[in-house]
């Protein structure tokens, strides 16, 4: 019996003993890979920030074999909101991208629509500039993540589990026992769980890299803003102002379609809480009537005949 099951254990060992080798020559490669970058390569060959971009960075400039998501954000205003809308999903089309979601809110005359565009990495300058030659801006915005790290140590650890899960199959194919076939079937089921996970969340970053994604928020005006200059502490409260006024508004236009969508409830409310309002009115008055006593005569001559008695044989004062 032992001796039979010897060269499964060996099997077994030699198994556990190349898996081990391969996450270190996996992560030794990863490093030299990392450490043969140029010292200036942390996401930028210029001095632009690895893990965000503040406003004006040059995404031209990024490293050739870096991971990263990019992202912009652009508030725009036009008087002719039809043109501009269809404008705006045109160049998202002609650059290769899709629309993702948007929504449309407010009258004519005040509109305003939310966009969430899908844009080739590649051609993320160029829509940048796009967006902001044919609609005026009145705010934009634009970052990087750097996930090189993260999108390699996927790799590595795939690479790890292709080969465990080949030398299962291996393993599998020699069992000749049930126990160890069974043992290895749920050894193979873990590791294809393993994988088909980090597959997922490797094509979640190949999307994320791919394609840039652009929010863009478009805001129907009679007259535009005069766009403040540069990007100080004034021009942030500008900004912040009109937020705050564009969310005040739509609060107030939701509150409004909100009370005529649900008219007949706040109706039956308001009715319900009229008559309980009455009856505890009714039934405070009943109580107090109650516990007031009304005098009568026989009361008054009761007290009279008392006050007499008590003080009988007393002088009057002057």
């Amino acid at each position: 019996m032992k001796k039979r099951l010897f060269p499964l254990f060996l099997a077994l060992l030699l198994l556990l003993s190349a898996c081990g080798a391969g996450v270190g020559n996996s992560a030794s490669a990863a490093a030299g890979d990392s450490g043969s970058m140029p010292d200036d390569a942390n996401g930028w060959t210029e001095d632009a920030s690895a893990d965000t971009a503040e406003s004006g960075a040059d995404f031209s400039a990024v490293r050739k074999n870096a991971k990263l998501i990019l992202n912009a954000n652009l508030t725009l205003e036009t008087q002719d909101f039809d043109k501009a809308s269809a404008d705006i999903e045109k160049m998202a089309a002609d650059a290769g991208g899709y629309l993702e979601s948007s929504s449309l809110s407010g009258d004519a005359g005040s509109r305003h629509a939310s966009y969430v565009l899908r844009i080739p990495q590649e051609k993320f300058e160029v829509f940048y500039e796009q967006l902001g030659s044919s609609v005026h801006v009145v705010y934009s915005s634009r970052s990087s993540e750097d996930v090189t790290e993260q999108y390699t140590d996927i790799e590595t650890r795939l690479a790890t589990l292709t080969t465990k899960h080949e030398r299962l199959l291996a393993l599998l194919d020699q069992a000749d026992k049930m126990e160890d076939i069974i043992s290895l079937e749920n050894a193979l089921a873990d590791c294809e769980y393993e994988i088909d996970s980090l597959t997922g969340s490797k094509r979640h970053y190949d999307d994320l890299v791919g394609f840039s994604t652009f929010y863009v928020d478009l805001e129907e005006v009679q007259t535009l803003t005069a766009t403040p200059a540069g990007s100080g502490f004034g021009a942030q409260l500008t900004q912040a102002a009109k937020t705050g006024t564009r969310g005040l508004v739509d609060a107030v236009r939701a509150l409004i379609v909100g009370a005529v969508m649900f008219w007949p409830v706040i109706l039956l409310a308001a009715a319900g809480g009229g008559t309980v309002a009455v009856l505890r009115r009714r039934r405070r008055k009943t109580r107090e009537a109650e516990q007031t006593e009304i005098p009568t005569e026989s009361s008054y001559a009761e007290t009279f005949s008392l006050y007499k008695y008590q003080n009988r044989g007393a002088c009057p004062r002057f």
